[in-house]
């Protein structure tokens, strides 16, 4: 091989080292987030706010349609991340949130 193949090889070797690098770190800051009450609530709120349990479509409007999907296609990105590095805490965050839901609807209060 020559030194430039050499170069190139060495190059992206260490591409492939980085780039698996940050995908453990990410992995390990979501576990991290979902195994705090307060990150397993922050989460579920990015979720429904980016509608992963909604209809997207709005009649008549393709732009706001688009937007809207963009939204939910992040909230399904992490959920799919949450299903396959946490999942016991994706149904204990689910829990959690059905939990206060119903103190909140029982108080008047959110």
């Amino acid at each position: 091989m020559s030194a430039v193949g050499q170069d190139l090889s060495a190059e992206r070797e260490a591409k492939a080292k980085a780039q698996a690098l940050d995908e453990r770190n990410e992995v390990d800051e979501l576990l991290w987030l979902m195994s705090d009450p307060r990150g397993r609530r922050f989460m579920w709120r990015r979720l429904s706010e980016n509608g992963v349990y909604q209809q997207t479509y709005v009649p008549g409007s393709f732009d706001q349609s688009a937007f809207n999907e963009g939204r939910r296609a992040m909230a399904l990105k992490l959920m799919s991340q949450i299903m396959q590095h946490c999942p016991a805490r994706f149904t204990e965050m689910q829990k959690e949130a059905s939990k206060h839901e119903r103190r909140s609807s029982s108080t008047g209060s959110k």
